[in-house]
């Protein structure tokens, strides 16, 4: 049996900037149909104990998770509250450098919510989602890249 989802993608850019786009600007390449409510915002606060959450149209608050460590530009864990559950699991992400890319590494693993013989099946789930929600993420990057260079 898997214990965690692990999925990764490499991006064109600086450890960095890879840290800055996943945390900072995350309402920007964040697939709206991945979201509690596709209009809202969403956003962390840069600090260990700080939130993961969304706000909505009419300024309402979302709770997502916790983070629980925020270690720029090399590491950030935080906790994930998915659907109705009311026990978090955790998420970590690793931003690598990889010669002129970094690597990110995403380990999603049960953390509290404690799914027993449930998880393979939330396993699958989360797979499904992590693989639609890198791909936006590199694509922002990429995006953002060919931007700059024809502004150049």
């Amino acid at each position: 049996m898997t214990d965690a989802v692990r999925r990764a993608v490499r991006v064109r850019c600086s450890v960095e900037h890879a840290f800055d786009v996943f945390t900072q600007r995350i309402d920007l390449w964040w697939p709206r149909d991945h979201r509690r409510r596709s209009a809202a915002d969403m956003r962390f606060e840069a600090q260990p104990g700080g939130r993961f959450y969304q706000v909505g149209p009419q300024g309402e608050e979302i709770e997502l998770g916790t983070v629980l460590r925020w270690e720029a530009p090399e590491r950030l864990t935080y906790t994930w509250i998915p659907g109705s559950m009311t026990e978090p699991t955790t998420v970590d992400v690793f931003f690598r450098p990889d010669g002129d890319h970094t690597l990110v590494e995403v380990v999603h693993s049960e953390g509290a919510a404690a799914f027993g013989d449930a998880w393979p099946s939330r396993i699958a789930k989360f797979t499904q989602g992590w693989g639609d929600v890198l791909p936006a993420f590199e694509a922002f990057i990429r995006s953002a890249a060919r931007s700059k260079e024809k502004s150049e």
